[in-house]
């Protein structure tokens, strides 16, 4: 499959690394030279640079013979026209484009169907959905959710005094005798598929899969009870905390919004009266004690600065603030962030790449997550009656190394399948694998 992908920004580049993983045909339009040659440097792809709507520089990359193009650079109208002219000049399946505005979406022209884009997806909308999960689930870890089921992937850090710390899988199994995996373990610049006899170290982050309720029951045993979030702070009032505010009070959670804008603080206080709205800069210390911040529930930092939401949350979680949820999208902040005492992070990035990647592949794929800064993915596969795989036991499947099936939903219920396990049509079928295995997955999946 050649894939184009236009924009080599945030999005753009891990798109195309995760594509490229998955032993994909990758072009990447980029029209900055500098960052092209950085992208050159350190992608497995050709790099084409120049404007992502000129025809010659799509000629050049190849969209003649195209089976998707995504446009995500950091202009919607770009994105827009590049998707137009690769309609009108060539044979591509499948258009995909980034817009942020959600204006363009409601416009006659979108209203009324744009066969040019199949598909458009939005940073700051899928980062919203990531948020409102995480909080529903009491924000105690990252939480990913997959469809039709109540199985979760959570996502923790294990510190000095962690109960899973210097124990092996088949120790911490007897221990907590709930039907759940450890499916993955995240030790520096590593993943590990591990077995039953590793042993989890301090500062590893693992990947646990079960039903909602059993990882529930695993959290509160080692320490991360469930809390119900009903007072709630929400720094940063752009597009992405004022769409959180909206499903937070449509929740009927008690809401306080911070923003140093003053012009911005006014258009918040008449869309949201039941808000209190706060004209203040978080970097100012006393905001902390004059509003008496420490008291509340949660606090969410979604400002456009990524090291001001870190250091927010940390100094929030600091004062005694139960469960903080910073924005982030630079992979070392995601990756200390647990480190630092902090309970869950979303990154717009991310969010943006699943949406992109679950589209892509769609057939019997019901969800699809990137892990470990694109270096595992997490799939969901509806497995129908006329499957290749309905009758046979995992063991039978052959699994590619580096991959499992963590969880089986089947009629409402939830399986942590063995070798013996025999899948059934109608299956919600889990996969944790490696990104370079996603393909044979894929092949042994969707026959």
């Amino acid at each position: 499959m050649r894939v184009v992908v236009a924009g080599s920004g945030e999005v753009g580049f891990h798109i195309a690394e995760q594509l490229v993983g998955g032993n994909q045909d990758v072009v990447l339009i980029e029209k900055d030279r500098e960052r092209a040659k950085f992208v050159a440097e350190h992608l497995d792809c050709l790099v084409v640079q120049g404007e992502a709507g000129s025809l010659q520089i799509l000629e050049e990359a190849g969209l003649g013979s195209a089976d998707i193009f995504i446009a995500v650079t950091d202009l919607d109208e770009v994105n827009m026209i590049s998707c137009l002219v690769v309609d009108s000049e060539f044979d591509v399946p499948v258009k995909i484009a980034r817009v942020r505005n959600v204006a363009y979406k409601k416009s006659a022209v979108f209203r009324h169907g744009l066969k040019a884009i199949d598909y458009i997806v939005n940073p700051e909308i899928e980062a919203v959905r990531a948020i409102m999960n995480t909080v529903e689930q009491g924000a105690t870890s990252d939480v990913l959710v997959f469809e039709d089921t109540d199985i979760q992937l959570r996502s923790i850090y294990v510190g000095e005094r962690s109960f899973f710390k210097g124990k092996t899988l088949k120790e911490i199994r007897q221990k907590l005798q709930y039907n759940f995996i450890i499916a993955g373990i995240s030790r520096k610049d590593e993943l590990i598929i591990p077995s039953g006899d590793s042993v989890i170290h301090q500062d590893d982050h693992l990947y646990l899969v079960s039903s909602r309720d059993n990882l529930e029951r695993v959290l509160s045993k080692t320490g991360r009870r469930k809390r119900i979030l009903h007072h709630i702070v929400l720094v940063g009032g752009g597009k992405i905390g004022r769409y959180v505010t909206e499903e937070l009070i449509r929740a009927g959670r008690r809401v306080k919004v911070i923003d140093k804008d003053y012009d911005r603080c006014k258009l918040l206080a008449a869309q949201f009266p039941e808000a209190l709205i706060i004209n203040e800069d978080i970097s100012e210390q006393k905001i902390f004690e004059e509003e008496q911040l420490h008291t509340a529930d949660l606090l969410i930092a979604t400002t456009n600065d990524e090291a001001l939401n870190m250091l927010t949350a940390i100094y929030a979680k600091r004062l005694g603030v139960k469960r903080v949820i910073p924005l982030v999208n630079k992979t070392n902040y995601v990756t200390i962030a647990a480190n630092l005492g902090i309970d869950a992070t979303v990154s717009p990035k991310a969010s943006s790449v699943s949406a992109i990647l679950r589209f892509i592949r769609r057939g019997n794929i019901k969800s699809v997550y990137t892990i470990f800064d694109g270096k595992a993915e997490t799939i969901e596969f509806a497995i129908p009656e006329s499957s290749m795989v309905v009758g046979k036991t995992v063991k039978d499947l052959r699994l590619p190394a580096g991959s499992l099936v963590v969880a089986v939903n089947r009629q409402d219920k939830n399986y942590v399948p063995n070798g013996d396990f025999v899948i059934k049509g109608g299956d919600n079928v889990i996969t944790f694998s490696r990104t370079e295995q996603v393909e044979r997955l894929e092949e042994i999946f969707s026959h």
